[in-house]
């Protein structure tokens, strides 16, 4: 999970890329800013789940999930800043697509909305973040990151609400985020005592009992 994160948040500006290996560790990537090729990839990881029957086959709907969306923080550049750049634009473009998945994430959870799934959006960061990356290598990078994940943390959270559009909660971001840690600590207890897996990972080479014979024969059947 720290190394999706990590992926997913890796700014090229800032911490570059991320190396990731899959779970079998035959596959590595380097992976580098979600938000490059999807902004919310949210709606994509629950489809993959819910069509997915050969490797979630216990999966029923998304009373079944437990999702975090974590958000790259929404753009503080406005209309009085008449000098933006291509990049800005389409960053702000972006955060519209971001915002309607995210709204019809969260209506599609319903009643379970408030304990399966959590947005994590920071507000007003994004200069902070670039004006970072703009300091010279002598600076206290770590320690400026550090504090501004503290101010997205002690942010109130936003909900998507059906026919309401967002409001302010009065939990923070950390309280959401505390909440979830506990449910996801439920399910992995509860893991421990079910004689079913979760998961079902497939297998890459054929079993013994099947020879590439029998394995071309099948599927030139097709």
């Amino acid at each position: 999970m720290s190394d999706v994160c990590l992926a997913t948040s890796a700014d090229p500006t800032m911490v570059g890329a991320v190396d990731m290996r899959s779970v079998d560790k035959r596959t590595k990537i380097v992976a580098i800013d979600g938000g490059i090729a999807m902004n919310n990839p949210t709606a994509a990881a629950i489809t993959h789940v819910l069509n997915n029957k050969q490797e979630f086959p216990l999966c029923n709907g998304v009373e079944d999930l437990l999702v975090v969306s974590l958000g790259n923080g929404e753009s503080d550049f406005g209309y009085q800043n008449q000098n933006s750049t291509p990049a800005r634009f389409v960053r702000i473009a972006g955060e519209g697509a971001s915002d309607m998945v995210d709204q019809a994430v969260s209506m599609a959870f319903g009643n379970c909305r408030t304990s399966n799934y959590v947005r994590i959006q920071a507000n007003g960061i994004i200069a902070k973040k670039h004006g970072i990356a703009d300091k010279s290598m002598k600076s206290n990078k770590k320690a400026d990151l550090l504090a501004m994940t503290a101010e997205m943390l002690a942010q109130k959270n936003v909900e998507s609400v059906l026919f309401e559009g967002k409001k302010i909660v009065e939990s923070t971001n950390f309280d959401k985020l505390e909440t979830f840690t506990g449910e996801l600590i439920k399910e992995q207890e509860r893991r421990k005592t079910s004689i079913l897996p979760t998961v079902v990972l497939k297998q890459n080479s054929p079993s013994p009992r099947t020879s590439s014979a029998t394995t071309l024969s099948t599927l030139s059947s097709y």
